[in-house]
C-alpha cells in the first residue's frame, strides 16, 4: 500500500466569525488532523493547521508547512457565511480587496501585478462534489463568470476577492510552479453561529419593517459534524489522482 500525506489548512478567526467563536475551517482542520484516509491501495495521513486571516501572513505558514512536511496534497478551507453547501473552488482571480483580521491597511489591488487574471487549481473538483453528495452532504461546484463592467477584472469567481480567493490563487500559482496538487474549498458557517448573527441583526434593525424582512429571510448554515464528514469525503475523492 502506498503511503501519502495531506496538508489540510483552515483559516482562523476574522470579523465574519462571532466574537469568542472559532472559524469552522479551523475546527474541521483540527478534527481531521492525524486521521488516516484509505482509498484502494493508497493510504494518506492528514495533517491539519490553522492559517491566520492576514494578507501578509496567510500563505507564508502554509509554504513553511509544505517545505517541512512535503505533502502530496494541500487543501485549504475558508468559511462563507452565506453558503448552504460545501463548495470546492477551482478558480482564483488576481485581485485582493478588504481589510484582514490584523492591522494591515485595506487592500484593493492585484495579488501579483502583471500575472494572469485567473488561475485554476489542480484538484479533481467535480469528483469532490460528487463524493460529498454521495455521502449525504450538500455540495456544489464553484464557478468563474464574467464580471460587471465596473469590476477591476473581466471575470469573477465564487471565491470572492477576500483571503479565500487570495489563498485559492496562491495555491493555484504554486501548483503551476511545482506540480503540487493543491486547491481550496469553502465551507458554510455553523447553524448556531448563523442564528446568533441573525439575532444581532434583529436587535440592530432600524424599524419593524426591517425586522420582518430579516425574519422572512433564509438562514444558511450546516452542523460541524456534517462539514467534517464532507471534507473527509472530498479528500478521499482526491486520493486516486495522487496514485497516478
Amino acid at each position: 500500500m502506498r503511503s501519502l500525506s495531506v496538508l489540510l489548512c483552515g483559516y482562523g478567526w476574522f470579523a465574519g466569525i462571532p466574537e469568542g467563536e472559532t472559524n469552522n475551517a479551523e475546527l474541521i482542520a483540527r478534527a481531521l488532523d492525524g486521521e488516516t484516509l484509505v482509498c484502494g491501495d493508497v493510504r494518506a495521513t492528514v495533517r491539519g493547521m490553522t492559517m491566520p486571516v492576514l494578507w501578509r501572513g496567510a500563505f507564508e505558514p502554509v509554504q513553511a508547512a509544505i517545505d517541512a512536511q512535503k505533502p502530496d496534497l494541500v487543501l485549504a478551507l475558508g468559511t462563507d457565511a452565506r453558503a448552504g453547501a460545501l463548495r470546492p473552488e477551482p478558480f482564483g482571480v488576481n485581485w485582493r480587496r478588504g481589510r484582514d483580521a490584523g492591522d494591515t491597511p485595506e487592500e484593493n489591488s492585484p495579488i501579483f501585478s502583471g500575472e494572469a487574471e485567473w488561475l485554476r487549481g489542480t484538484l479533481p473538483y467535480a469528483q469532490m462534489v460528487r463524493a460529498m453528495l454521495a455521502a449525504g452532504v450538500p455540495a456544489r461546484l464553484g464557478a468563474l463568470t464574467p464580471a460587471p463592467a465596473d469590476a477591476p477584472l473581466t471575470v469573477q469567481s465564487t471565491t470572492g476577492m477576500y483571503l479565500c480567493n487570495y489563498m485559492t490563487y496562491r495555491l493555484a500559482k504554486l501548483s503551476r510552479e511545482t506540480g503540487l496538487r493543491a486547491g481550496f474549498m469553502h465551507v458554510p458557517t455553523q447553524t448556531a453561529y448563523a442564528c446568533r448573527h441573525r439575532e444581532r441583526m434583529l436587535a440592530a434593525a432600524a424599524d419593524e419593517e426591517a425586522k420582518e424582512t430579516l425574519l422572512a429571510a433564509p438562514i444558511a448554515g450546516m452542523e460541524l459534524e456534517m462539514m467534517v464528514k464532507g471534507t473527509r469525503a472530498a479528500l478521499e475523492a482526491c486520493l486516486p489522482s495522487l496514485s497516478l
